[in-house]
């Protein structure tokens, strides 16, 4: 079985290092029921992973002995933002850990004129997308951002070298094409239950995003 992976600030400068986190040691006392010996797998947020051992447990904190460090090759080439409208019930959720195990880099909750839920746990998507990093091996965790309007949203179009706006019944955009055309980063705009407007859709064309 592979070594269970945790994600946290963690300095591999020393070999030997204490972790006083509580949801950490949680995991590793009362849920996988590691004991000292037991190897799991840290990564610091910057794509930089360890193979640690667990040499004492307290009651407080866990120290570890690293034995090798890598470099996380799973991140994908393209740092891609998903511009994503609130969605009713548990959906966002669904979409927040599905768009981390896809390597999405930024997930920003927007709210367009069809947007029915206008609220979310900022806490609750974090601990969702951490997870969802840890299980899918990634070397980073997607940054949650604060929710804003679809016309806030796309002001920041400038800052990317790709915009896809995702509308049903439009030309199919190959992820084959978005790398052949040499960007470096890309946003992906998706609209809530009901779709986006006639005027919103225009509004994204004169902001020379590609309907797709």
């Amino acid at each position: 079985m592979r070594p269970h992976r945790f994600i946290g600030d963690f300095d591999f400068a020393k070999k030997h290092f204490k972790v006083s986190d509580k949801e950490i040691l949680n995991q590793l006392k009362n849920v996988l029921r590691l004991k000292i010996g037991g190897q799991v797998i840290l990564v610091d947020k910057k794509s930089n992973e360890a193979v640690a051992q667990i040499k004492r447990l307290t009651r407080d904190a866990v120290e570890f002995e690293i034995s090798a460090t890598t470099e996380n090759q799973k991140e994908p080439l393209i740092e891609t933002t998903l511009f994503c409208a609130i969605l009713k019930k548990e959906n966002f959720e669904l979409a927040v850990q599905k768009a981390t195990e896809c390597g999405v880099m930024e997930i920003v909750p927007i709210i367009s004129r069809r947007t029915v839920k206008l609220a979310l746990r900022k806490d609750r998507l974090e601990k969702i997308a951490k997870e969802a990093a840890e299980q899918s091996g990634r070397g980073v965790v997607p940054v949650i951002g604060y929710i804003i309007t679809l016309e806030e949203a796309m002001k920041r179009a400038k800052e990317f070298d790709a915009n896809l706006f995702f509308q049903p019944g439009t030309p199919l955009f190959s992820q084959e094409r978005l790398h052949n055309s040499r960007a470096k980063t890309a946003s992906i705009f998706i609209g809530p239950e009901g779709g986006w407007d006639d005027a919103e859709i225009e509004t994204a064309r004169m902001h020379d995003m590609k309907v797709v």
